[in-house]
């Protein structure tokens, strides 16, 4: 009876609902047809019209802000009727149907995002205030990565990231020194170089807006000049926006005033528009000021002297105008005959610019669908520019655009002009001058890409992806010139040092200044430094401690605390106390466990830790897992919503098998020959890989065989060793490899001709690892030799051991061991001898770091002198002399001192050393970085043609050749070299047979003498970025990295499969080494519409993202994805995501719904209702108007 009742109640209720809607549709009919029976003649409501300063102003209609500090409403289903007015349609299909987009302001810092609503089609204001953070400057919000230029629409949803670059001061190094005397380096800070986000010129000038708001002027043979804040501006105060014309310039402020001065002004002067309007864009011509207020109204001012030679000349408004219905003014620009507008729906006005107070604004003609983001206007003309980057011209005499002959594939990015010329910037970076009337011509050499660009007086000003300024002007066969940088800031310069009130005699090497400091009494001795920074004068107080004995840096002898972050394990390693420079942390034992989980290793960020290297200061080792049940299938969560997009869902992909990664790696470099090639690396298991040829065993993974190995293999552990040894170094030579273990001893395998695996033995090879003997029991198989560093050689070895001394076997024909002999090998490790004590058998050289090159060796002792000995028949020791092919020099021997070449008693400071092939490379305590030795094929990259260097020399800087290229570690090959700066930006230079150096190419012809960045592997094409590593080991011919995304990359010669891709063809960009690799998700589909908004979750591979819209129903959810990060992009179509349609109603029971259906009718009802009482009010009005 409940159910027979319950029905009766429902199909009653359903028949009202039925006959009331029945009703509502005649309503609607009726009101249909009373409206369209009014008037035809009725006034059409064009909006307000022009106003002229003689007219009173009007109120104006409430219109929207371009920003509102306020959540976003859902986007309603129902959709408005089309106009029946004859004023033109505003509406864009380019849209995405959203009348607003969120702006997210990221600080980057660690705090909350802002955000704001911003009108589709507007301009995104920034803070007001730019952020501010500790020990950092601010350079702008960015946008992927690049300069966000401000005067952009927005059309979708945005995130911008704050961009901050590390503030440095001056330095001491080293800031304490003995009682009777040392040298020191006073080091300037880093040159705080803005970065640009927009840029464009008028006549010979270009002016510049920073990311921080500043602006730069400048002509063609000026250095950019900052333009000084308005007088009496507020703390914070910066500038929005900047333009140009021949006389006048204007700059839109943070307090959105307009500023204005011309070019015999200094400070700029907040124009008096007679009421508080707020701005919100503005633009120059001639003598023509356009400003676009926030309510979308263009304001024309005009220069009221123009012509006269007054000394304060003035703006006054002009007119007043405000687009016809709801069409708001986003942009403003005039040409010499008319005034363009672009609204917020990407259509484009016009109006006479020459009868401004009187003209009617007329609409252009434009394709459907078509939005206009850029309007620029050269002499003549308007060039526009699309949403889908093609570029328009629009005549002065026309009211229809025509398309611009670009090229076919080229899409524009920015549009600059400068009287009849313009420059065209592509989505590619590349650089096209077109004027009208004319075919394009390419106007950049094609070396680098760019974001926008702008002409002057013949010469190209561009900005990078990274905001840094290039000019070039076209050399004398008319083709575009080398782009140069150009710097907006003048280097420090230190002009006086003294110490207690005594002046120091100061000179100068690259940018760093040395002094001399005298003897003086043990305590506290302050250096007050003066000069000039930023073109003021300045004097600081640097701290120095005169008593303690100099040593290599503020960090030796002393002890830091390493602690082990085990996140939901059971256990916890305690804390270890590890001293500099002997000590290396220790990887704990046994592993840590968690329930369902492997452990992957101990990580530092996404970067496996190397246990051996030095610990310099406290740290924190994480460590990583990886489920035992890994998830094998794509996942999308939530799989199902709205029709009407805009949700956010996040994609999942399956997990990769092990997060291990490696944390160091090396390859083989001896002879040069491409043969014998082999990778090694340890993992973050404590496992040593190895990949490549294996004729000498050279694998260690118990043969030997000609088959090529192209993806990492273990090596196998040595006989003996208990269940939890690990390996903690690898080092790979010609045809053999050193291992440091997790017991301490030294460790070696592949070819022994010259004895060079340290066991006693000589001839043959092994293919498993072998213990290296005792130095002073060498038959003894229970004991051998520990040490902390090894280095292998071309056909010798080295190692550190825990108390500094220096041990070397194998091939000694040129004295490479450094044990005052040149016998034909040793096959146990010797001393390398005393400098100052050769003969003296109690007595060895004592480092901290061993580098073994071909036929030579270096170390660096506790003091950071660097030493070297071995084969020097091309200066590769760096003492000033060649030694001839037949020469051997078997006592380490002074790396001159680069300040006083001549000086025997002075040696090289250095903190890090990498022997090449025959020749070397060394990094100062300041960063610099010193080459020496065969320069052929430009490995030395000090940009000169000599073929050998026998002195340390710096290695030329590309970015600024006045200071020295600094970098934070390098690694010398077989006539390569390689480097990372201290930005993590890897570097190459030298020879380039194989692509050897990641270029993308090959050339056995062409030397690179100066350093270059090897090319990112995920856009190799694209100059602008780069491969950003934490290690590179440069080979025979070919080169080894890891990433900061903690991955393996090599390139180069691939004869062996050494490069460890699973394949055998040379690469000439970095490839990822394949192992362990983890999905990478760069794109999501939605049927054929792309997601937005693709957001990568932190700690993990998986990715949210916004859905399209999308009519109801199930479609397949196409992810396109890298094996880590790089190379092929596969695609995923496993996954389905159902649309809902905006009917599906609650669940409510059948009363719930009819409840819901009823309340919705009456709401509709009411709706009907007001709009046939609007339509006979309108009819009465307009009878009584007749």
């Amino acid at each position: 009876m409940r159910l027979v009742s319950r029905l009766r109640r429902a199909s009653a209720m359903m028949l009202v609902l039925l006959s009331l809607l029945a009703g509502l549709a005649t309503a609607s009919a009726n009101a249909d047809d009373v409206a369209s029976a009014g008037p035809t003649d009725a006034p059409a409501n064009i909006g307000r019209s022009l106003q002229t300063p003689g007219v009173a102003e009007q109120t104006p209609a409430a219109l929207p802000s371009n920003g509102t500090d306020i959540p976003l409403t859902s986007p309603s289903p129902i959709q408005a009727t089309p106009s029946t007015t004859d004023s033109p349609d505003s509406t864009s299909d380019k849209t995405d149907n959203q009348a607003a987009h969120v702006v997210r302001f990221d600080p980057a810092d660690g705090s909350k995002p802002t955000q704001k609503s911003v009108k589709t089609g507007t301009l995104a204001s920034p803070p007001e205030h730019n952020p501010v953070r500790d020990g950092f400057r601010f350079d702008g919000w960015t946008h992927d990565g690049q300069p966000y230029d401000s005067q952009t629409p927005i059309l979708q949803d945005t995130t911008l990231k704050a961009q901050w670059t590390k503030v440095t001061d001056w330095t001491l190094s080293p800031d304490h020194g003995p009682a009777s005397g040392a040298r020191l380096a006073i080091n300037p800070p880093d040159k705080q170089e803005p970065r640009f986000s927009n840029i464009h010129s008028t006549g010979e000038q270009t002016v510049g807006l920073t990311g921080d708001g500043s602006i730069y002027t400048w002509t063609k043979d000026s250095t950019p000049k900052q333009v000084p804040s308005p007088a009496y501006a507020a703390e914070g105060f910066h500038y929005l926006q900047a333009t140009a014309g021949s006389r006048w310039r204007a700059a839109l402020g943070s307090d959105q005033h307009i500023y204005t001065w011309t070019s015999q002004q200094a400070t700029p002067t907040i124009l008096d528009t007679g009421h508080n309007t707020h701005f919100t864009s503005i633009s120059i011509n001639d003598d023509r000021l356009l400003a676009v207020d926030e309510q979308g109204r263009v304001h024309a001012y005009q220069d009221s002297q123009t012509g006269s030679q007054d000394p304060t000349p003035k703006f006054t408004e002009q007119a007043t105008a405000s687009l016809p219905g709801q069409a708001q003014a986003v942009t403003a620009v005039a040409s010499d005959q008319r005034i363009l507008i672009l609204d917020t729906d990407g259509q484009t006005w016009t109006w006479d610019a020459n009868s401004t107070g009187k003209a009617k604004l007329e609409r252009i003609k434009q394709d459907q669908g078509m939005r206009i983001i850029q309007a620029h206007a050269p002499s003549q003309g308007v060039l526009l520019l699309d949403a889908d980057g093609h570029a328009w011209y629009l005549a002065d005499s026309s009211t229809k655009i025509t398309a611009a002959s670009l090229p076919e594939s080229m899409k524009a990015r920015s549009i600059t002009t400068n009287r009849n010329q313009a420059i065209i910037t592509g989505k590619d970076g590349q650089v096209w001058a077109w004027k009208p009337g004319s075919k394009p011509v390419r106007a950049d050499d094609g070396s680098r890409r760019y974001m926008q660009a702008a002409e002057a007086d013949g010469r190209i000003t561009a900005t990078s992806r990274q905001g840094r300024l290039y000019q070039w002007s076209p050399d004398a066969q008319g083709k575009p010139g080398k782009p140069t940088r150009t710097n907006t800031t003048q280097a420090p310069i230190l002009e006086t040092a003294s110490m207690d009130g005594q002046p120091l005699k100061l000179s100068k090497t690259g940018d760093a200044w040395q002094a001399d400091m005298p003897a003086r009494e043990p305590g506290p001795a302050p250096i007050t430094i003066t000069g000039k920074q930023y073109g003021q004068p300045f004097t600081k107080s640097l701290d120095y401690t005169v008593g303690q004995p100099l040593t290599r840096d503020a960090t030796a002898d002393t002890t830091h605390t390493v602690t082990f972050d085990t996140g939901e394990a059971s256990t916890k390693p305690e804390d270890q106390q590890v001293p500099y420079p002997y000590g290396r942390a220790k990887r704990p034992s046994p592993d840590p466990t968690r329930d369902g989980y492997q452990f992957d290793g101990w990580f530092t960020g996404n970067t496996a830790y190397d246990f051996s290297t030095p610990v310099t200061e406290n740290i924190t080792l994480t460590a990583h897992w990886t489920s035992k049940n890994p998830r094998t299938t794509w996942t999308i969560s939530p799989d199902r919503g709205s029709q009407f997009g805009n949700e956010t869902t996040t994609i999942t992909p399956p997990d990769s098998a092990s997060g291990v990664k490696f944390n160091q790696i090396s390859n083989s470099i001896g002879s040069g020959n491409m043969h014998n090639s082999v990778s090694s690396a340890v993992g973050s298991d404590g496992n040593a890989y190895a990949w490549g040829d294996n004729g000498y065993g050279q694998l260690g993974n118990g043969s030997a065989t000609t088959t090529k190995q192209k993806t990492p293999v273990p090596v196998k552990k040595p006989a003996g060793v208990s269940d939890d040894f690990t390996y903690v170094q690898v080092s790979t030579g010609y045809r053999h490899s050193l291992a440091l273990g997790s017991d301490g001893y030294v460790y070696a395998w592949g070819d022994n001709t010259y004895a060079q695996l340290g066991n006693n033995t000589s001839g043959g090879y092994s293919a498993v690892p072998v213990r290296v003997c005792d130095p002073s029991t060498h038959s003894n198989v229970n004991t051998g030799l520990k040490a902390i560093q090894v280095d292998a050689g071309g056909e010798h070895s080295l190692a550190v051991d825990k108390e500094g001394n220096v041990w070397a076997w194998g091939r000694n024909d040129y004295g490479q061991l450094g044990n005052g002999t040149s016998s034909k090998y040793s096959s146990a490790p010797v001393r390398v001898c005393d400098p100052e004590h050769p003969t003296d058998a109690s007595k060895g050289l004592v480092a901290i770091k061993v580098a073994a090159g071909g036929a030579h060796s270096l170390a660096i002792d506790k003091n950071g002198d660097t030493w070297a000995w071995g084969f020097n028949s091309y200066g590769q020791l760096g003492n000033g002399t060649s030694s001839g092919f037949n020469g051997a020099n078997p006592v380490p021997g002074r790396v001159r001192d680069p300040n006083h070449p001549d000086d025997t008693s002075k040696n090289l400071k250095s903190v890090q050393i990498s022997a090449g092939f025959e020749h070397t490379i060394a990094i100062d305590a300041q960063g610099n970085t010193w080459s020496w030795g065969w320069n052929y094929w430009g490995e030395l990259g000090q940009n000169t043609k000599t073929d050998r260097i026998f002195v340390p020399t710096q290695v030329y800087n590309p970015d600024n050749p006045s200071i020295a290229f600094k970098a934070s570690q390098v690694s010398a090959g077989y006539d390569t070299s390689l480097a990372i700066d201290i930005n993590g930006v890897a570097w190459s230079w030298g020879r380039n047979d194989y692509g050897q150096l990641g270029y993308t190419n090959y050339d056995s012809s062409t030397v690179h003498r100066q350093p270059a960045k090897v090319r990112n592997p995920a856009s190799p094409n694209n100059t602008d970025l780069s491969l950003n590593s934490t290690l590179v080991s440069a080979g025979n011919w070919d080169s080894l990295a890891i990433g900061k995304d903690g991955y393996t990359y090599a390139w180069g010669y691939n004869g062996y499969g050494q490069l460890g891709n699973n394949s055998e063809k040379d690469a000439y960009a970095p490839v990822l080494v394949e192992f362990n690799l983890s999905r990478v998700i760069s794109a999501a589909r939605f049927d054929s519409s792309p997601g937005t908004n693709l957001t990568n979750i932190n700690n993990s591979n998986s990715v949210t993202v916004l859905t399209p819209a999308h009519v109801p129903g199930t479609v397949t959810v196409s992810v396109d994805y890298t094996m880590g990060g790089s190379g092929q992009t596969l695609t995923d179509t496993s996954l389905r995501y159902t649309y809902l349609s905006a009917g599906v109603l609650p669940r409510a029971g059948g009363e719930g719904i009819m409840l819901a259906l009823a309340t919705g009718m009456t709401g509709m009802g009411a709706v009907l209702a007001s709009r046939r009482h609007r339509r006979e009010q309108h009819r009465l009005l307009h009878a009584l108007h007749e």
